[in-house]
């Protein structure tokens, strides 16, 4: 169990082409790690045996009643966001109003074309992770082909309307798990109309974007779909 080569390919599967060597510092923290083990133990990652969930619950105030307009009423408004990663580099995002034992079902088939799944890839850059998601579509779902730069494991959509979804998380620890929470630090909202594209972020507040903590999915498997690029 302490064979170099075994711990080598366990990184590589988690970190892919961005894994670095062992000689040279990490560009992103400028850690220096003495053995692979050392690195899959000490590196911030993401999770693949399960998936990371955060709960929103909110006041909403309603429409003002006819029968008595000094009555406003309050609607409490709970829902959850799943995120669930993949060690060939794609990510699934739902948002649903389903608890964690129904909403994990829906984001275990890794080739869902859910309309309310967001589809997409991630990358690793210390301990900040990267995604680039869009809403599935059943045109590109079942061709299954989305074009690629050499090296890239970001989408590239070719379509002259799209929306893409541009997050950065902030990997961070509990007490029990290393890497079990996500924390938000960069939400934008890309929408392409006729080759001309307009960004629009989000306000991070702690109330309605809580950090999301990892909780394992016995169902959810870690084979790659794809090798690793």
């Amino acid at each position: 169990a302490r064979d170099e080569e075994l711990w080598r390919l366990a990184c590589v599967k988690v970190w892919g082409h961005s894994i670095g060597t062992l000689d040279a510092q990490d560009a992103e923290n400028s850690t220096v790690y003495y053995s692979w083990r050392d690195m899959f133990i000490r590196r911030e990652r993401v999770n693949f045996s399960g998936c990371y969930i955060s709960k929103t619950t909110y006041l909403r105030m309603g429409e003002n009643s006819f029968q008595d307009q000094f009555y406003r009423p309050v609607q409490l408004v709970e829902y959850y966001r799943y995120i669930r990663f993949m060690p060939d580099g794609k990510v699934l995002m739902m948002t649903s109003a389903d608890e964690p034992s129904q909403g994990v079902t829906k984001i275990r088939n890794v080739h869902n074309i859910r309309p309310d799944v967001l589809r997409g890839r991630y990358r690793l850059f210390g301990d900040t992770v990267t995604l680039v998601l869009q809403k599935s579509s059943q045109s590109r779902a079942t061709t299954g082909h989305v074009r690629q730069r050499r090296g890239s494991v970001m989408p590239l959509d070719e379509d002259s309307n799209a929306t893409q979804f541009l997050i950065e998380l902030r990997i961070g620890h509990s007490p029990k798990r290393r890497c079990a929470q996500l924390v938000w630090s960069h939400y934008t909202l890309v929408q392409k109309r006729n080759k001309v594209d307009t960004s629009s972020e989000f306000d991070l507040t702690d109330a309605k974007y809580p950090s999301l903590w990892f909780s394992p999915v016995k169902s959810y498997h870690l084979d790659a779909d794809s090798p690793l690029v």
